[in-house]
């Protein structure tokens, strides 16, 4: 890894130092993207100090202090650090490296094809100073409509107290760096796919719940956004078999049972299809299997080693496991104390105005739209 030395710009009419960090990793043919990302940040409301940390995620002869100037002149008012990850730029290697060199007390890692809309800050501080959450999403929205991304309405959730208790997807993951390093940081065995539902899971089984918020603030995901590993790169087929059996191996899912049944039914009803086709090959997966097996034997003791770690969580929620309002709640309640320590960042200063809710323009077009397609949905509620 090689990282650009220039110091980082001040934050222009903020005072005090940042408390945030913005993360994204990037690779040359989505910059144009990143451009967008970064001058949506740099419409935000200025209400918290923050600064932008960039993993150039590649094998590059380029300087990195020529990268980072490059980076920077997409949003100049921005204090933007660009670091040069070329030693294993894989998602997974990136991913360790952001949170390495994260700096600040609060990080929001955000995917590099979108754009931040509304108080993206203030809704996430605002829900962190008073819900026990891990982890805090919002919603992202296709594009420039009204069609939501990502929650899915399709994945089960648990709503208490304005909370959409359920799995972060990706796209937006804010939270606590010094919680993300003490649950082990990002697993190394998740190079391509799968990095944050395992580490959903982990979170989850360490008593600390994670889920969205669907007021505020939003994202859009401009999905056009060219060698996305999760739609269109090669050997994407590989990566995604990899992680299931890793998942299997290191959280004690092999057997096929009632507690491992939405693991076996998610893999052979999404994730294989997904990646094989709608009608996988017997012959294709048996050869994918065959040609990992070489890989698993290499990484078996460390396979072994986290699942022995794994069976000492004080919750032992299997994957893709469906909560209950029993289940969720119980989580709370343990999260009440155990956050206590990483909560603390707020002690010294003063609670932000909690963001009005939007009542006119894009969230009335928004919730129009997403009212209309609630009316014949009955998921899982509490009040």
């Amino acid at each position: 890894m090689r990282t650009a030395t220039t110091p980082s710009h001040s934050q222009a009419g903020v005072a005090g130092a940042p408390r945030w960090t913005f993360t994204m990793l990037t690779i040359p043919s989505r910059v144009e993207f990143l451009g967008k990302l970064l001058r949506s940040m740099a419409e935000l409301p200025r209400r918290t100090p923050f600064e932008v940390v960039i993993v150039y995620n590649t094998a590059t002869e380029e300087e990195p202090m020529a990268v980072e100037a490059r980076i920077r002149a997409l949003a100049p008012s921005l204090p933007i650090r660009v670091y040069v990850n070329a030693t294993d730029p894989t998602i997974g290697g990136g991913r360790r490296v952001q949170l390495s060199v994260c700096r600040t007390p609060l990080v929001a890692f955000i995917d590099d094809d979108l754009t931040l809309h509304g108080d993206i800050l203030g809704a996430i501080e605002q829900t962190l100073r008073a819900h026990p959450l891990g982890i805090v999403g919002l919603p992202s929205y296709e594009e420039d409509t009204d069609t939501r991304f990502k929650p899915r309405e399709s994945t089960p959730y648990v709503n208490v107290d304005g909370i959409r208790y359920m799995p972060v997807q990706g796209m937006l993951v804010a939270g606590y760096r010094r919680l993300f390093a003490d649950i082990g940081g990002f697993n190394p065995r998740r190079q391509f796919w799968g990095e944050w539902t395992e580490f959903n899971l982990r979170m989850w089984r360490h008593g600390i719940p994670t889920g969205y918020i669907l007021d505020h603030a939003f994202l859009r995901h401009w999905h056009k956004a060219p060698e996305s590993p999760t739609r269109n790169m090669s050997g994407r087929e590989q990566h995604v078999l990899w992680g299931l059996m890793c998942t299997a191996l290191e959280y004690d899912a092999v057997a096929i049972n009632e507690a491992t049944d939405a693991f076996w039914r998610l893999a052979q009803d999404r994730y294989l299809q997904y990646s094989f086709g709608e009608q996988p090959s017997p012959k294709l997966l048996l050869a994918s299997v065959l040609e990992l097996m070489p890989r698993l034997s290499r990484e078996f003791p460390a396979i072994h080693a986290f699942a022995e770690t794994a069976r000492q969580h004080p919750f032992h929620f299997k994957p893709f496991e469906t909560f209950n309002e029993q289940q969720v709640r119980s989580v709370i309640a343990h999260a009440e104390a155990a956050i206590v320590p990483y909560r603390s960042v707020f002690d010294d200063i003063a609670p932000l105005e909690p963001p009005a809710p939007k009542h006119s323009g894009w969230m009335k077009r928004i919730g129009r739209a997403v009212l209309g397609r609630r009316e014949n949905l009955q998921p899982q509620t509490m009040a």
